[in-house]
């Protein structure tokens, strides 16, 4: 239904004269008189009109002022026609430029052109209050498709962290069986192999000690040629060293199965110390590759409930960083401490490197923000290790500055009320 009622128009002026010719040439509009800028202010603030039209020469404030103070009240959304006297171009333009819709002459106002100046202004008004309805709108349209590109984004993120978590998991678990395979045996026989040959050894010992004058020369020569006794004198270091390796490769193998572990569904007690240790192992040949001095040093920190899987994933994401972050020659240190009064557990990432720009601080944790290069990173890490740290009701603290390094901190809680005693 629409609305037939006569557009409303506040007339500001102060001759009888001009508002008979005002009566006799807008006739069509409902019109309402002011004779002063500050009698139609008032009106103004408390009555609807759909126009002004303002004589600029007014007693007290003028019609500029008028102009300006309906400009700056974003309540009063009208157009605005100020009435000029003639030869005042300049004086025109600048009430254009201040906001004032149209303008027109005293000399004008017995002419067509008064109402046509009119019209064109509601016209033109109501076309900018189309305009700025639509404008709002796309805004409101924008902001809900950024929200939703923001919700894809995440769910991008975590199906890709999710992805690359399986299939890692998927690939170590597979090398860790191939691995332990003949791992295992290795492992028996050398147990064997350390029982049979010091037996070896003390037969032979035996023999040199009491057929020594009946040996041959051809073996002495080759007793002499491998120098038999610091070669038998030192079996047993080298079985033990050989035995320690294997050791040693049977904690990788375990380290790296204990990282990509799945079982996900509850936390878990684990040793803080542990968890950094078995992360630098896992990074430890990239450092070395790239002549970064990895340090670790596990301070006096209690068994702390967690993810392991994903706190493994936490620290693996801000080492790498770290290393890459660094010039051949530089240190990564990682850290443990804890806050026995607030019973939490800190990590600490420090690096030599060269620090991070304050400009782009404040994104370092926005998902697919990244300075390396395209097909390098995905600019994923920081923020799923963010993400990560604080489901598990903690805070990751960076500290940076140029020239000085980077420093992060994760706190996270030791325990939770709900975890078993």
């Amino acid at each position: 239904m629409t609305d037939s009622r006569p557009l409303r128009l506040l007339v500001i002026e102060d001759s009888p004269r001009d508002r008979d010719i005002y009566r006799r040439a807008l006739h069509d509009f409902g019109l309402d008189f002011a004779e002063s800028g500050e009698v139609g202010l008032n009106r103004l603030s408390r009555e609807p009109f759909d126009a002004v039209v303002v004589d600029y020469q007014l007693p007290g404030i003028d019609g500029g002022q008028v102009l300006d103070q309906i400009q700056g009240r974003t309540e009063l959304d009208l157009p605005v026609l100020v009435i000029t006297g003639g030869g005042s171009e300049a004086l025109a333009a600048d009430l254009l430029r201040r906001g004032a819709d149209d303008y027109v002459t005293k000399d004008e106002l017995t002419s067509p052109r008064l109402l046509i100046a009119l019209r064109g202004a509601l016209e033109r008004h109501r076309l900018d209050q189309a305009r700025r309805f639509a404008e709002a709108e796309l805004r409101i349209r924008n902001e809900e498709l950024e929200a939703t590109l923001d919700s894809l984004r995440e769910a991008q993120a975590h199906l890709v962290q999710g992805e690359k978590l399986a299939s890692l998991g998927e690939l170590v678990a597979g090398v860790a069986h191939e691995i332990n395979n003949p791992l295992s045996y290795v492992i028996n026989n050398m147990a064997v192999l350390e029982r049979d040959v010091r037996e070896v050894a003390q037969i032979m010992a035996a023999y040199r000690t009491h057929l020594a004058g009946l040996v041959p020369r051809s073996i002495r020569d080759d007793e002499e040629r491998v120098d038999l006794p610091y070669t038998l004198g030192n079996l047993d270091r080298l079985l033990q060293s050989s035995r320690q390796g294997l050791d040693r490769v049977r904690e990788i193998v375990s380290g790296l199965c204990d990282f990509v572990k799945q079982d996900e569904g509850d936390r878990k007690p684990i040793d803080p110390n542990e968890a950094i240790k078995v992360v630098a192992d896992m990074v430890r040949y990239y450092a070395r590759q790239k002549g970064v001095d990895l340090v670790v040093e596990p301070g006096n920190v209690p068994v702390l409930w967690c993810y392991a899987g994903k706190l493994n994933q936490v620290l693996l994401n801000i080492i790498m960083n770290a290393i890459q972050a660094v010039e051949p020659g530089g240190t990564v240190a990682l850290t443990t401490h804890s806050d026995p009064d607030r019973s939490e557990v800190r990590f600490v990432v420090a690096d030599t490197g060269t620090g991070i720009p304050d400009a782009i601080r404040d994104k370092v944790f926005d998902p697919f923000f990244t300075t390396k290069p395209p097909g390098v990173g995905t600019g994923l890490g920081l923020w799923i290790s963010y993400n990560t740290v604080q489901e598990h009701r903690g805070r990751l603290d960076l500290e940076t500055a140029v020239g000085q390094g980077a420093v992060f901190t994760i706190t996270l809680p030791a325990r939770w009320p709900s975890d078993p005693l």
